[in-house]
């Protein structure tokens, strides 16, 4: 719930015709009233009572007043606001003096004229305008009606006792106004949540909606999105009295989050300082290590993943239904636009990546080959390349036929990921041959990795389909360094292809160039 509901003027999508519509069964009301008090008069009148002109003439005064609220006001409520206090006390003043005025047969009449143009005041403008109408009312009459005898203490503990049950309906009319106010809020924001989300196909941007919606729509003082990975809740928003925490994980089994997800079902603890009636279930600290005493979570899942989409206070009580069906609203449109950025992730995934051998492709390995070496400009770093190729594959190929030669690839392949770190990259340049990246890796360091990759692939043992053994592939190895030997990729490239070729010349199962040369340039 946002903190600034509670004081705006009316709701922002309530068009003026709307505000009319909703006062209209009051305004009119008051109308056949004030008819009725000029007719009595007139009655009065007919029979000699000098006191029907009293009726006739606040009658009169009550249809003046109810035209200027229409004509002037009810136009356009938003744009007198400033002026709420005026008014209530211009109409609280009538009213004061009406009950004076007007002989007590009726009183009645006048009680609910000043009880419907109260609701009018609460429902257009804010509480406090009803109530100065009604303090300014009583304020006037009752001194004065006291002062001169025309009120007897029967009359004015009735009198009283209306004025105090008008106040209740004023409050209990403004609360219902508030929350027809909030929930109207509610609604825009998920429809602007799904809006913004539709178009969302970025996990990390998917979160920072989801934080947005939460912090604008839901007053919790902590909420959090996690994502279940082995047994774990990663928790990719974790925000906690105005601080936000990452790379928190916890343990789900025994926790509320746990039995959200398990169950997949929707959990609603409006007050925690009674025992969760959960089977196995514990209270379980993040953030800033105190414990909530609100909860509500809903579960988040897709074909992809399961998680959690949660809301907290340290007060009891703080949350409702309408709040706990606005986070199921933003909890499944959150789980489409996942399931969306997930999709859309394995696409982009995909297309950089070589169908077969699953590395990098031709096309994405120099995109980051291009950045690595932006990056090594600016921080003064270098990066290492190695260029490797299978010898002789093609009459392998030829030999042992082509899904022997895909499972060569693949074998490979899984030799070379191993032996690098997740900041290094692997990509297919094309055929057999592929192109190796370390940044922030010297050629000796880099030499010392070829070795081992060599190593692994000359003890492989490959069998066919079929059974047999096939022969030990073998592959050549050309190294380069950027920007000690170049500061070009593309020649960077070259270089390195170059001495993959010496490699091969030097007898295949090469590396090139030999471990003395990163000796030497080392020394330099």
């Amino acid at each position: 719930m946002n903190a600034d509901f509670g004081k705006k003027n009316k709701p922002d999508n309530l068009t003026d015709f709307e505000t009319r519509k909703l006062v209209a069964p009051a305004r009119l009301s008051i109308i056949l009233l004030a008819i009725y008090l000029i007719v009595d008069g007139v009655a009065q009148i007919y029979v000699h009572n000098v006191a029907g002109q009293r009726s006739i003439i606040f009658g009169v005064i009550a249809l003046a007043l109810i035209a200027a609220l229409h004509s002037i006001i009810l136009q356009n409520p938003a744009r007198h606001a400033r002026y709420q206090t005026l008014f209530a006390v211009i109409n609280g003043s009538v009213l004061g003096i009406g009950l004076w005025f007007i002989d007590e047969r009726n009183h009645l009449a006048i009680y609910a004229i000043f009880l419907l143009t109260a609701t009018i005041f609460a429902t257009i403008w804010e509480k406090r305008a009803a109530l100065i109408f009604i303090f300014v009312s009583v304020g006037l009459s009752t001194p004065v009606s006291i002062a001169e005898n025309k009120i007897s203490t029967a009359n004015l503990v009735s009198q009283i006792s209306f004025v105090l049950i008008a106040i209740v309906f004023i409050e209990t009319i403004f609360r219902l106004s508030n929350a027809m106010r909030t929930r109207i809020e509610q609604l825009e924001t998920v429809n602007e949540f799904a809006r913004k989300i539709a178009t969302s196909l970025e996990a990390e941007q998917v979160v920072n909606i989801v934080n947005a919606a939460l912090q604008k729509a839901i007053n919790a003082d902590s909420y959090y999105l996690g994502i279940l990975e082995d047994k774990q809740l990663a928790l990719s928003l974790l925000y906690d009295e105005g601080e936000y925490f990452s790379n928190v994980k916890l343990p789900i089994d025994g926790t509320l989050s746990g039995w959200v997800i398990e169950h997949q079902r929707p959990l609603f603890m409006p007050d925690l300082r009674h025992e969760a009636d959960l089977e196995g279930v514990q209270l379980v600290t993040v953030g800033q290590g105190r414990t909530s005493l609100s909860w509500m979570g809903i579960p988040i899942i897709t074909a992809h993943m399961k998680g959690i989409l949660a809301v907290a206070s340290y007060r009891p009580n703080a949350f409702n239904r309408t709040d706990m069906e606005l986070l199921e609203n933003l909890g499944q449109q959150a789980a489409l636009a996942l399931d969306n950025a997930y999709h859309h992730d394995e696409v982009e995934k995909q297309a950089r990546l070589d169908s077969l051998t699953q590395v990098y492709n031709h096309g994405y390995f120099l995109k980051l080959l291009q950045k690595e070496a932006d990056r090594a400009r600016a921080t003064g770093s270098s990066i290492c390349l190695i260029m490797l190729d299978i010898d002789h594959f093609k009459q392998y190929n030829d030999s042992y036929g082509h899904m022997a030669g895909d499972l060569v690839l693949i074998e490979i392949t899984k030799i070379i990921t191993k032996h690098i770190h997740a900041s290094d990259a692997v990509g297919r340049w094309g055929g057999e041959e592929f192109a190796i990246l370390f940044p922030d890796t010297g050629g000796s360091q880099v030499h010392g990795i070829a070795l081992r990759i060599r190593k692994e692939i000359n003890e492989m043992i490959l069998t066919s389909s079929d059974g047999r053994q096939l022969p030990m592939p073998t592959a050549s190895q050309g190294i380069a360094t950027f920007p000690d030997e170049t500061d070009d990729i593309i020649k960077l490239v070259d270089m390195a292809d170059q001495r993959l070729y010496i490699a091969k010349e030097r007898g295949r199962n090469q590396i090139e160039p030999r471990e003395e040369h990163w000796g030497k340039m080392e020394r330099k």
